[in-house]
This record gives C-alpha cells, sequence and structure tokens, in this order.
C-alpha cells in the first residue's frame, strides 16, 4: 500500500447486475486486488438498473458499475434529481447482442435473402408492411438510455424501420430477458452477456447480431459514483479505481479468462453454467441451437493500464449524447460526467507503484 493513498473510508458497497462484463469487479474481490489497496469491499447484485442508480443516488452503496450512458443522461432520466454522477473509469466495451425469439426468425427467414443481420433487419420490415394489422413486434432493451437501446435502434433504422412507431420498445432487467423471450411476452431484445448465449443454447432465441459488428468499441459499463461521494473520498475513489484498473488489466489477457469464468459462475455472482460463461468471455459467439460456435473477436473489450480503452472521455460522452435524437441532450454539462482527469490520477499513481 502506498504511503501516500489513505482511503478516508475503507468498507464500502458495490453494486452490479448479473452480466459477463461485472468481470472486473468479481476478479478485484477474488484476486484481492481491494484488499491490496486496504478496502474493504461487498459486493451486492442488484436486477435492474434503476434500482441500481437509485440506490446510489440515494447513498445506500458507495459506487456502481454503471450503465456507460448513464451518468451522462442522469437529468433526462430523473429530471428532478439535483445529485450528479461521474466516472473516472470506463471498464469495459462491447458485450451486448441482439436476440430474436426463434419462432420470429423462423418466420422473418421467409422475408429476408440471407441471415446476414443487415438482412434479417430487412425482412422484419416486410414482415412488419405485409402484417401491418398484426399486433406490433415487441422488442426489449434494458434501460432507455443505455447502449442497447441505441445499438437496436441504429439496427432496426438500417432497414428503415422507425423504432417509435414500427416495432414496440419495452424495457426489461437483463435476467428476465430470456423467459420473456420464451413465454413469448417479447419478440426479441438487445442485452448484454450471458443473456444471448444462454437463449441460444437453450433454443429460445437466436442471436442476429453481436453489437460490436454494428458500433464497434461502444462503452459499456463504467465505475461510477456521486459527485458529493467523490468530493467527501477521494482517496477512496483513486484507491477503488486502481483496484479495478487492475482486474481489468488482469481481464485483457486471454490466458486469465478461463479462471475468470470459473470465479463468475460462482453462485454469489451470476450462478450460469460456466462453459457458456467461458465461451462468451473468450470472444466465442452461439448463434442458434446445435451451431458451433463462432469467433466474434473483441465481444469483450476490458480497460487496460497501458491503452486508453478505459478513459472515460469527452469525446466518448459526446458521442453517446449525439445519438440520441434529442440535440438538447448533448451539452457540455453532462458530457462532464466523464472525467479524464481522474482516469490519468488513476494510470499515474497504478505506475508510481512498480
Amino acid at each position: 500500500m502506498s504511503a501516500l493513498l489513505r482511503p478516508e473510508k475503507k468498507s464500502l458497497k458495490l453494486l452490479y447486475l448479473r452480466l459477463t462484463d461485472s468481470a472486473p469487479l468479481i476478479i478485484a474481490k477474488e484476486k484481492g486486488y481491494f484488499h491490496q489497496f486496504d478496502l474493504d469491499v461487498q459486493l451486492q447484485r442488484e436486477t435492474t438498473w434503476a434500482t441500481l442508480r437509485d440506490k446510489l443516488i440515494g447513498r445506500t452503496a458507495d459506487a456502481a458499475a454503471m450503465l456507460a450512458p448513464m451518468p451522462l443522461t442522469l437529468h433526462q432520466a430523473l429530471p428532478n434529481c439535483h445529485e450528479r454522477l461521474l466516472s473516472g473509469l470506463i471498464l469495459s466495451c462491447n458485450g451486448n447482442a441482439i436476440t430474436l425469439s426463434t419462432e420470429l426468425f423462423k418466420r422473418l427467414k421467409h422475408y429476408g435473402k440471407s441471415e446476414s443481420h443487415r438482412d434479417i433487419a430487412l425482412a422484419l420490415k416486410r414482415y412488419r408492411d405485409e402484417n401491418s394489422n398484426s399486433p406490433p413486434v415487441r422488442l426489449a432493451t434494458v434501460y432507455p438510455f443505455s447502449s442497447h437501446s441505441l445499438q437496436l435502434r441504429h439496427w432496426l433504422r438500417s432497414a428503415n424501420i422507425d423504432p417509435d412507431r414500427d416495432v414496440q420498445l419495452v424495457v426489461l432487467p437483463p435476467e428476465q430477458m430470456m423467459k420473456n423471450l420464451h413465454s413469448g411476452v417479447i419478440d426479441g431484445y438487445c442485452v448484454g452477456e450471458p443473456w444471448n448465449t444462454l437463449a441460444a443454447h437453450k433454443g429460445a432465441g437466436v442471436v442476429i447480431a453481436a453489437c460490436n459488428t454494428l458500433l464497434p468499441a461502444m462503452p459499456e459499463k463504467v465505475l461510477t459514483v456521486t459527485d458529493s461521494w467523490h468530493q467527501a473520498y477521494p482517496a477512496t475513489h483513486l484507491a477503488l479505481r486502481a483496484a479495478l484498473l487492475k482486474a481489468c488489466t488482469w481481464l485483457a489477457a486471454r490466458a486469465h479468462r478461463c479462471t475468470a469464468a470459473k470465479l463468475l459462475s460462482q453462485e454469489q455472482y451470476l450462478n450460469l453454467p460456466e462453459e457458456l460463461i467461458q465461451r462468451s468471455l473468450n470472444d466465442l459467439i452461439l448463434y442458434r441451437q446445435g451451431q458451433k460456435f463462432l469467433v466474434n473477436p473483441g465481444w469483450h473489450l476490458f480497460a487496460h493500464l497501458e491503452n486508453d480503452c478505459g478513459r472515460p472521455s469527452k469525446e466518448k460522452a459526446q458521442q453517446f449524447l449525439e445519438m440520441y435524437t434529442d440535440p438538447n441532450r448533448a451539452n457540455g454539462q453532462t458530457a462532464d460526467a466523464f472525467r479524464p482527469e481522474l482516469y490519468q490520477q488513476t494510470v499515474d499513481f497504478l505506475h508510481a507503484q512498480k
């Protein structure tokens, strides 16, 4: 432990969801990186992004692994909220996919030329045009202001499908996606892993696009705290970022991902089959039941001490904000939620420890 760093608060509660890219938090806990920086961290698993957000704002938790757009769009989601969120570390990029129900996919095969994600989108357009009196196709994302919503809308618009008129978009928690797909409540979804791989494995759905093939290297999860918490505990925040950046750097080494999958699969974390987590974490994608896993390079990108993948720059924030349809959302105040100087402080601190 550096003599220059003394965390003001050592016992922390850190929130996450049951997703493969929660790996940095789990690795930091299991590999002792939190302890290395004099932190005692309790990981608390939540079900929904809104609940996670509200607990962080309500100060019942210290920090969270959050969807990258959430700190930038807090005041669009909660206009009366007086708190501000900030991030000094992007934990991961990519990791999402679009999955359709097996039933809908079979119907669309009659309207399409191939099984490319572009042709499937065009098939969906033709299907809706010829069945306009049928119930709308219902597609789910995990949160209104999320990379998932942006990626799903991007895919739909590639076939001139209006996401707000031609289909019905709903919000569901990630771990409830597959159940609702299987029961017919929804016809498809965009979600993070492992919920696409699991749907394909069980035959409930067909993965039609890994989102890194639609919008590559999109920031996905960020370490988030409130501005008031950061002001009160700056050294604690630095220690937390340092531990998680070390965990991300460890995860970036492919040789470590089998070990990571075993840790993630434990009951207290994801409580899901190790083999399926391992395949996805190693950038292998299963499009449908009975097929072979195929290589999908860069499906899970984690931050690394020696590159800028984890840097939450103003440019990255602005790119997110400009993808929303309302230009008023792209303003400097919300872009300031991404704090590159905090990331640089973390990098400098870790280099000084060597």
